[in-house]
């Protein structure tokens, strides 16, 4: 038996096999230098020998990396080709994100043009992908389309800015009903009176408005206030509260007693939970973290105790779902607190509406 070794072992005929030819391997260092979108002119323009690879050979070096999985060919503007080292999938990804980002936080719908600006898609691609991606979004609901001439998304439909523009008039105050509606038309043109009115009766039946009818002055006038500004409606009954306050403390009623006493004047928790579950599934697909739900700017004023009463309370009337924490005791306190929890040993991790 012979004791010479092989020229090569099973190990390296492999990697032999497997590697790239030099023209790939110069062609993948270049891709993946900015992760941006490359020609072919670019590329050799930017090759780092010269005399740069002819046409035909650089594109057989770019074929050899895409069938290794190593770049990808996109589709380029006017269906010239680009080349990069992400795959499309990735591109829309990154669109798809800041699409979203740009709807939530823009003030009135955003045209194609916009929106395709908006998400930073490349001028070089073909726009195509990019428009599909906005056809997908709109299916899952996460962009509502408004008509005209001129398509456009937002992240609410146009029935839903009626509804909106009325809180935003509300503000942190309290209005007569008539003030308020005056309020809102002057922000939100050519609305029918019928719609403004039922938007009213929407807002004040899901509990994200309370209305109250006083008399002041001897008018009788129907005051109404965002659910989570509740507390301006005793600016309005102020001088009568005040009374009342005097009233009681001849009485002997303390201070703590008659604070606690009005922080109570309030509609229940649960329904205000809820109304900012629906409002909140509105812009996130349900299910939804719990702790997404609590940091409502509406459920701010609400401590974890109300909070996870009011959730448990949804619960056990059938009108919401809390999925389980399989093992909350594993958890790290903080996170536990972070749950909805029932003091029998169960947490409670998401939250979605049954109806």
């Amino acid at each position: 038996m012979s004791n010479s070794l092989p020229l090569f072992d099973g190990g390296g005929a492999g990697a032999a096999a497997d590697a790239l030819s030099p023209l790939a391997a110069a062609a993948e260092q270049l891709l993946a230098s900015d992760n941006g979108l490359w020609t072919a002119a670019r590329l050799r323009k930017q090759w780092p020998s010269r005399p740069a690879p002819k046409p035909a050979a650089l594109e057989a070096a770019l074929g050899e990396l895409e069938q290794r999985g190593k770049a990808a060919r996109l589709p380029g503007k006017g269906g010239k080709p680009v080349w990069s080292a992400l795959p499309l999938e990735a591109w829309l990804a990154g669109a798809r994100e800041r699409m979203l980002e740009s709807v939530q936080s823009s003030a009135a719908p955003l045209r194609q043009k916009q929106l395709l600006k908006a998400c930073g898609w490349p001028k070089e691609l073909d726009p195509g992908p990019a428009v599909d991606l906005i056809g997908r979004l709109a299916g899952e609901g996460l962009l509502k389309q408004w008509p005209g001439t001129v398509p456009a998304w937002w992240r609410l439909e146009p029935d839903e800015i009626v509804a909106e523009t009325l809180l935003e008039a509300l503000g942190a105050r309290a209005l007569s009903r008539a003030e308020w509606v005056k309020a809102a038309k002057a922000r939100l043109k050519g609305v029918p009176a019928a719609r403004w009115q039922a938007a009213v009766e929407e807002l004040v039946s899901s509990m994200r408005v309370f209305r109250h009818t006083l008399r002041i002055d001897g008018k009788k006038v129907e005051a109404c206030a965002r659910a989570e500004h509740r507390a301006a409606f005793l600016e309005l009954y102020r001088p009568m509260l005040d009374r009342l306050r005097e009233e009681w403390r001849r009485l002997g009623a303390t201070e703590e007693q008659i604070a606690r006493f009005l922080s109570d004047a309030s509609a229940p928790a649960a329904e205000l939970v809820f109304a900012e579950l629906k409002e909140l599934e509105r812009r996130s697909p349900p299910p939804n973290y719990v702790g997404a739900l609590r940091k409502r700017p509406a459920l701010a004023h609400l401590g974890k105790k109300e909070f996870d009463r009011a959730a448990l309370a949804l619960l056990r009337a059938g009108r919401v779902y809390m999925a389980p924490h399989d093992h909350p005791m594993r958890l790290p306190e903080a996170e536990r607190e972070e749950l909805v929890g029932d003091n029998e040993g169960n947490f409670y991790v998401s939250i979605s509406a049954r109806r």
